[in-house]
């Protein structure tokens, strides 16, 4: 959960520019949604500290993050000094990317380019590459039309991300806690009600996995000053065992389960051979 907030019979008042900023654009997207829900699952300044840890001393480092979303947290990397290059594919998340940079104060762009396209443009060339935001690569080529990924295409996702490192190139990785995979009753979460401006804001979150499919179903109802507006995302859930093989199989040495304490999902790292 973000600083500047303060709890008041039963609702949270929220002092935050960007997400203030966010819903006085009244636009609602997916991006507005996932901007909502980082703030119950990061405090972003601590998560941004503790991978500036694992990645060390910036100097001489350059970081690619191949699906930068809203901007976190690229952006708060920048802010301490580290050369990150953002691409995603999404228009709808770079509009988020750009007006948080702006916020910050910070000359930056955002390249959109589809993951298949990595490779032809950045080749060979970071030192990191990372890949967050609750394992992205379970949507490849399905994000926006709500289609289901191969294993197949996951793992084509995953190689065209780590084409893209040079040679002892470091890669970064989540997926769904292991104990949230584990689960066979649907996980619900009824947020407290955010206080963000003049907004009143509602997050009620499903997510159900069902196992005789393999589908992984997040639905999700967001209401802004009592307008609702329902969200769907439909994927095939990866194991971390199968995650690990497809690192491996993608060239990866030293394929480990990391502990960053500040990140709501579990990480994985690996060095190009």
């Amino acid at each position: 959960m973000a600083d500047g907030t303060r709890v008041t019979a039963g609702e949270i008042v929220v002092t935050d520019a960007r997400l203030r900023a966010c819903l006085d654009e009244q636009v609602v997207d997916i991006g507005t949604l996932w901007e909502l829900c980082m703030y119950f699952e990061f405090d972003r300044e601590r998560t941004a500290d503790d991978i500036a840890r694992w990645l060390g001393p910036p100097a001489g480092q350059r970081i690619l993050d191949c699906a930068c979303g809203s901007g976190f947290p690229a952006l708060e990397l920048i802010q301490r000094g580290y050369d990150v290059t953002c691409t995603d594919g999404s228009e709808a998340m770079l509009r988020h990317f750009h007006r948080n940079a702006r916020i910050e104060g910070l000359d930056v762009r955002a390249e959109q380019v589809l993951w298949e396209d990595l490779p032809k443009r950045y080749a060979d060339q970071f030192d990191v590459v990372m890949n967050r935001g609750g394992g992205n690569y379970i949507y490849a080529g399905a994000w926006d039309d709500e289609g289901l990924a191969t294993q197949e295409a996951m793992a084509e996702a995953i190689g065209q991300w780590i084409a893209c490192l040079k040679p002892g190139g470091r890669f970064y990785v989540d997926i769904t806690r292991a104990e949230d995979l584990e689960r066979t009753d649907p996980q619900v979460s009824d947020h407290p009600t955010l206080l963000i401006g003049d907004h009143r804001v509602d997050i009620l979150e499903r997510i159900e996995i069902d196992r005789s499919t393999g589908i992984r179903t997040w639905s999700s109802t967001l209401t802004i000053d009592g307008v609702s507006h329902d969200f769907r995302r439909r994927c095939r859930f990866l194991r971390h065992d199968q995650l690990r093989e497809i690192l491996v199989a993608a060239g990866l040495t030293g394929v480990e389960k990391v502990d960053i304490p500040g990140e709501y999902y579990d990480i994985y790292s690996g060095v190009r051979a």
